[in-house]
């Protein structure tokens, strides 16, 4: 027999075996013949041996959230105990625990466990050491035992209630008047819990997590806490308290929270403890300086955690100022009231009120393509980091790190995508080949069609008639699924369903190369083609397009560029400014040939191409030209800056031998030694 159930949720070996010789010890105490038992012995052994003895292989379910309640080791002895007693046994396989877990969660790795157990009906009996095991809920619970045990032809044991749904006639009313009993006691219990909090904290004892600022501070000679911990009271830290000082008097003085933030995180600052990325972020820092406490004035029970079964989470609700018990402790004050109350009115000045209705606008190509720029500085081949919505009504992108970016800078989406567009147009105009190798390649895979798109058609057929059984079963599946289950089953058959459809359409599109005469695309019609796309990429980026057009050429951008353009921001030695330049692989050729509406087999994206996503100062704008002419065509800093002068550019030679050394430091290379004036002589010599 194979295990086919989750290791996540089961008993420990050692749990499981101390199991097993409990169930054997009290076997022996009620006479059951143990001949042929082996406790070393491995699962199918063990279930083939209970079998043969004519047992009832039955399942354990333990789970404790605290110390004051039952250990699981605990309630497991009593439920083997318990099967040993009624000619029932228990494999240390079967027994499943949750450690720690609530039970109001849904969610808990040895609850999904149990059901996929139960529902193998490999195991004929479900022992639990109390109801409220499962379930804080007293519906939840009976509903679990109705619909997932007895419905299904099961039986379910509560060992310390003396529930057992083999009585038919009174296992129901007994379970329920335990749930409603359970429920009351946990609020009387919740009720005692908060009143001897109140105490501690009237007391000035700690009573939840210290945020920044304050630490934990032994009281001598105080009465341990209910875990054996050491009684502790809250103080202020000095450090975090003078950083807190230092950024209120910088707020107040005009910075920015963005700005404090990454101050507060370069210099080390504290966060809060339960904190999952181990830094300050700006919600927390903002929440930090709203906080009354740094004040000295301490709340308790000012939010109260309600938890909601439809949604299976905790919520915190503010409750009103007749539940909140304060205390001013003139000792924890970090700022002084004049201090706070200055800081938040500043604050709130900052915060933007409600929003007002967003006007409609027309979609444009530079709102759609944000996705594919991507970050070369904080990118690796595992991990490629996008660029995100910034700025002033986001009309800028910027890495999604922020100010982690080792190079952050904002850019302006709409002059980005115009480059891009324009660098493509250029290159479709000046490629004299592309034509040819354009009605080449769609020869070619006309030539071919027969064999390779034929194949693929097939195989496509064959993918989609197999995601259709398998959403009939899904459907079937979902039918027959009970309450709890149909979540589960309606999001795999969604999944399913568009799976299908996915396939449906790749299928549509190979049928349609098909039917479609590749080898009749003439010259003509594949320069018509490219100027179209070259007339879409130019009336996008001047923001004429709008409705589905502006879709179509979203689909030639992505298509000429990969869908990946890589921002180099680079740092100007000596300047607060960064120049931005995007480099991507042009596709024109496969891109033409999709774009026809042929299947394009291979990608063969050309060179590398560079452009500037912001305008760069004249010193990088002209940095290439100059490069190109005093060291591929030899002309001297004087000649250069003339012929730059007959193209337009208002430069002189001095211009020129700044431009040439900035060139070097872009492409990351030493600055080549040179002889005066390239080695030309003086006009005058």
């Amino acid at each position: 027999m194979n295990k086919k159930f989750s290791e996540e949720g089961s008993a420990s070996e050692e749990l499981g075996r101390k199991a097993l010789g409990q169930w054997a010890l009290e076997a022996a105490i009620v006479g059951i013949d143990l001949e042929g038992f082996d406790p070393e012995a491995s699962h199918d052994d063990l279930m083939s041996w209970a079998l043969s003895k004519g047992f009832d292989i039955a399942c354990v379910y333990a789970r404790f959230s605290t110390q004051m309640q039952q250990s699981t080791s605990d309630q497991i002895r009593e439920c083997v105990i318990w099967a040993a007693r009624n000619n029932s046994f228990v494999p240390p396989y079967f027994i499943s625990i949750d450690e720690g877990e609530k039970g109001r969660k849904a969610r808990r790795p040895g609850l999904s466990r149990t059901r996929q157990i139960l529902k193998s009906h490999l195991a004929l009996i479900f022992l639990v050491y109390k109801v409220s095991r499962l379930f804080r809920s007293a519906g939840k619970g009976f509903a679990f035992v109705q619909e997932e045990v007895v419905e299904e032809g099961m039986r379910a044991v509560s060992v310390s209630q003396d529930i057992d749904t083999a009585d038919k006639s009174g296992w129901k009313l007994q379970l329920q008047i335990h749930g409603i009993m359970d429920d009351l006691l946990l609020d009387a219990i919740a009720d005692h819990v908060r009143s001897g909090q109140i105490g501690h904290f009237l007391q000035g004892h700690t009573t939840g997590a210290l945020g920044v600022g304050y630490r934990p501070k032994e009281v001598p000679g105080g009465r341990p806490t209910n875990r054996g911990l050491p009684r502790t009271e809250p103080e202020v830290d000095p450090v975090a308290a003078e950083l807190i000082r230092k950024h209120a008097a910088l707020h107040l003085e005009g910075m920015s929270i963005r700005e404090g933030v990454r101050r507060w995180n370069a210099t080390g600052g504290p966060c809060d403890p339960r904190s999952t990325t181990g830094k300050m972020t700006a919600p927390a820092y903002r929440r930090l300086f709203a906080n009354e406490r740094l004040t000295g004035r301490w709340e308790f029970c000012r939010k109260r955690n309600l938890f909601s079964a439809r949604r299976d989470y905790v919520t915190q609700v503010e409750q009103p100022d007749a539940e909140v018990v304060t205390r001013q402790d003139e000792d924890l004050r970090i700022l002084d009231d004049a201090t706070f109350y200055a800081l938040k009115q500043k604050f709130d000045e900052r915060k933007n009120g409600p929003r007002e209705p967003r006007d409609t606008k027309s979609v444009q190509l530079w709102d759609l393509t944000t996705s594919m720029f991507y970050c070369s500085h904080c990118s690796t081949p595992e991990k490629p980091i996008r660029f995100y919505m910034a700025g002033a009504n986001g009309r800028g992108m910027r890495c999604c790190n922020g100010d982690e970016c080792p190079h952050p800078s904002c850019v302006r989406r709409d002059e980005a995508v115009q480059a891009v567009c324009k660098s493509l147009a250029e290159l479709i105009a000046r490629d004299t080949d592309l034509v040819a190798d354009v009605v080449s390649r769609s020869q070619e895979l006309d030539a071919t069609a027969d064999d390779d798109v034929q194949a693929d058609i097939e195989a496509a057929q064959k993918k989609l008639r197999a995601l259709t059984s398998r959403v009939d079963a899904l459907y079937e599946l979902y039918a027959d699924s009970t309450n709890d289950d149909r979540r589960e089953a309606k999001a795999r058959l969604r999944s399913a369903q568009s799976e299908r459809a996915a396939a449906q359409a790749n299928l549509n599109r190979l049928q349609k190369s098909l039917e479609r005469s590749t080898a009749t695309l003439s010259a003509e019609d594949a320069r018509k083609t490219l100027a179209e796309m070259s007339m879409l990429l130019c009336e996008a980026a001047a923001g004429r397009l709008g409705g589905d057009a502006v879709y179509k050429a979203l689909n030639v951008f992505t298509l000429l560029t990969g869908g990946r353009i890589w921002v180099h921001v680079q740092p100007r030695p000596g300047r607060k400014q960064t120049v931005v330049r995007g480099e991507f692989r042009p596709c024109l050729v496969r891109a033409t040939t999709e774009f026809t509406g042929a299947v394009a087999r291979d990608d063969h994206p050309g060179d590398k191409v560079s452009i500037w996503l912001r305008q760069p100062p004249r010193v990088e704008l002209i940095a290439d030209r100059v490069h190109e002419l005093i060291d591929n065509e030899g002309l001297s800093h004087r000649d250069t800056a003339k012929q730059l002068q007959r193209e337009g550019h208002n430069v002189n030679s001095g211009n020129v031998w700044y431009s040439y050394r900035r060139w070097y430091e872009m492409q990351g290379l030493p600055v080549p030694k040179q002889p005066y004036n390239n080695g030309h002589k003086r006009d005058s010599a």
